[in-house]
């Protein structure tokens, strides 16, 4: 059975979207084996899932977001877990 408990809680970020301050929320997921991967949501909408590379490349999972975008959270998220 999964540790649910040891998973990080759900958080925003902040990211400029065509002239805009846009809140992602970005809620931490695993996969069955223990990967994490990130939903992304902006309101109720999910727009994409990610998850980090082992070579810290940031993959899109689901979701049709171009690759600033990709870049752009995945840092944003790097980000928010080192503060």
């Amino acid at each position: 059975m999964k540790d649910y408990e040891s998973r990080p809680d759900e958080f925003d970020i902040h990211l400029d979207i065509d002239g805009a301050d846009t809140i992602i929320t970005v809620k931490p997921e695993e996969t069955s084996d223990g990967g994490l991967y990130y939903v992304c949501y902006i309101g109720p909408d999910r727009i994409t899932q990610l998850r980090e590379e082992l070579d810290g490349e940031w993959e899109q999972i689901w979701g049709v977001l171009d690759h600033w975008m990709i870049d752009a959270i995945g840092r944003e998220i790097n980000q928010r877990q080192k503060s």
